[in-house]
């Protein structure tokens, strides 16, 4: 059935923007409901439904390799319609953090993370998820770097899971544009520099002092002794590995 000129004149030459793989631009349309469109930002060939494009839902696996990456081994563990089991979101989730450059800016905390060879096949993955202590409890997560401090790798020998406070507790933000350490910001009032340490109910000052540097080492024996209370409070609820991890948890002034 040949295509109305008037569709070929509406959609052909037309550039949709998406949420997957940057703007594209319509080259041809192929019937009533599909065109073909050239991937902007990898030159890329591709034919989509034509509502696929004008929703912005359009995905290249060249620009979006998250979806290339690992394997789904377990036929019929996806269902089409039904959510999907928490190890498998849990998994896609790491997934996302190491592999989907087109979302690099909200990942900029895992720049450089990767997944072991075992970790980026599912049903490995998934039998040492389901061993670990806290994979039966909500908002537990997954930690790479408490038991190796810097590591970038998601692996069965690196990583533990982790309740909420604890996790929020060991959070090394990036330095903003001041550049000053952690638990340090300026007091514009007083001219000088506050430290501060976040617990659970709020924010607690550690008083004021005349450099980010002296600042600094007022908080970091605070932070570091309320880390060791966290651990103690969880000792018995988390695994060996991560309360160990946490006894010995420090923060320095590079960090």
């Amino acid at each position: 059935m040949a295509v109305k000129q008037e569709t070929i004149d509406k959609y052909v030459g037309r550039v949709f923007k998406t949420n997957k793989c940057g703007d594209v631009e319509v080259i041809d349309v192929l019937d009533g409901s599909k065109l073909k469109v050239k991937i902007l930002n990898t030159g890329n060939i591709r034919v989509y439904d034509k509502a696929s494009v004008t929703r912005q839902e359009m995905r290249d696996v060249e620009a979006f390799p998250v979806y290339t990456t690992g394997v789904q081994d377990i036929k019929g563990y996806l269902v089409k319609g039904q959510p999907a089991p928490k190890d498998y979101s849990v998994w896609s989730a790491i997934r996302q953090r190491c592999y989907n450059k087109n979302c690099k800016d909200s990942f900029l905390a895992y720049e450089g993370c990767t997944m072991s060879e075992d970790f980026l096949v599912f049903s490995k993955f998934k039998e040492w998820y389901n061993s670990q202590i806290g994979c039966d409890q909500d908002g537990w997560h997954i930690d790479k770097d408490l038991l190796i401090k810097g590591n970038r790798v998601y692996s069965a020998e690196t990583c533990v899971l982790l309740p909420p406070e604890i996790n929020s507790a060991i959070v090394v933000h990036n330095r903003g544009s001041n550049n000053f350490p952690m638990g340090v910001i300026y007091n514009c009032t007083k001219t000088r520099y506050r430290a501060r340490i976040q617990r659970k109910d709020g924010w607690e000052s550690l008083g004021t002092y005349d450099t980010p540097e002296e600042a600094f080492y007022a908080y970091k024996p605070v932070k570091e002794a309320y880390v060791k209370s966290i651990a103690d409070k969880w000792k018995n609820q988390i695994d060996l590995r991560a309360y160990e991890a946490l006894m010995s948890w420090t923060i320095e002034i590079d960090d």
